[in-house]
């Protein structure tokens, strides 16, 4: 599908997005965006802006594509700039199998659609849990992948670390238990917050560095967040706070650029600092006064310093 409209975009635009106007479009930024078949047969949203080498995005569990959106209204101008939703995600529906809801899955529909693309190789940048995503692509498919950004992820079993302890881990044990026994009864719930948005305003307040981000994007990512289903929060965070590559991320080989939020409270500096340890090709750039999104506190400064590990590479 093409589109050249831009009230029809299908990204998730933020605040001070650099195309609000109709008239800094062109064709020099084509665009694609539609769904395709999942492993399974699920169908995955997905959308193609720029063109140029293949940079990759792919974002955090109950995230969306506003968390790389600047980076990607910055560099659709030189790559082609690709992003895709995952299953129960924003445009991707909820899978008739909730047990395909995982990291797994989305490492497989990625490699569908990168097939569907017919990208042989490309540059991998992930946030968040979509760190997890791209590591766990590269040592699956390390033939596909020339280098790897990795912002404010861990290497291990997320709520351990959540908030600086894990005195999540067993409450959300047993919410993940009861979701699975009494939906019906997490969805009332979940309804209440949808409302209130209780929970996106505490993530709200620690995740992003409220003297730097737009406020407008906090509000975008809070509204995003209380419309997921339960469901897929619940099965998909089941299957991340089990994630370990501390076993073979020595294993990849690609040279890589880790980004470290200084005031990440969500995945704390620590937890980047062992990507760097355990990766024998990893630079680590430690981000000052940023949160847990950096790319939103500060997109440019995050833009510039990916923009100068691709050129440094020679990807462009």
């Amino acid at each position: 599908m093409d589109n050249k409209d831009l009230s029809g975009h299908p990204r998730t635009r933020g605040a001070r997005s650099s195309f609000q106007e109709e008239s800094n479009w062109s064709d020099d930024y084509p665009i694609r965006f539609g769904s395709i078949p999942g492993f399974d047969g699920s169908p995955i949203f997905y959308c193609v802006e720029g063109k140029g080498p293949p940079l990759v995005f792919a974002y955090g569990i109950a995230c969306s594509s506003l968390h790389w959106t600047y980076q990607i209204d910055y560099f659709r101008q030189n790559y082609q700039c690709i992003w895709f939703d995952y299953r129960g995600h924003r445009k991707s529906p909820i899978p008739d199998n909730l047990e395909t809801l995982n990291i797994d899955s989305c490492v497989k529909d990625l490699k569908t659609l990168l097939d569907f693309l017919e990208v042989k190789e490309a540059a991998f940048l992930g946030h968040s849990m979509g760190v997890s995503v791209c590591m766990e692509f590269a040592r699956v498919h390390p033939e596909m992948v020339k280098l790897l950004v990795l912002a404010n992820g861990t290497a291990r079993k997320p709520l351990e670390t959540l908030f600086g302890g894990n005195l999540l881990q067993p409450a959300f044990g047993l919410l993940s238990k009861f979701q699975r026994k009494r939906p019906e009864l997490v969805e009332l719930g979940w309804k209440v917050q949808e409302k209130t948005k209780w929970i996106a305003q505490i993530l709200g307040a620690l995740g992003f560095n409220r003297n730097l981000v737009h406020p407008h994007d906090i509000i975008t990512y809070g509204k995003q967040m209380a419309e997921l289903p339960p469901v897929v929060l619940t099965r998909m965070m089941d299957d991340y706070q089990h994630f370990d590559s501390t076993s073979w991320l020595h294993e990849i080989s690609q040279k890589t650029l880790i980004l470290s939020g200084d005031n990440d409270q969500i995945t704390p500096p620590h937890t980047q600092d062992l990507i760097h340890q355990l990766m024998p090709n990893s630079e680590l750039i430690r981000v000052q006064h940023g949160s847990h999104c950096s790319t939103l506190d500060m997109p440019d400064y995050v833009n510039l310093l990916i923009e100068r590990f691709l050129l440094r590479n020679q990807y462009r």
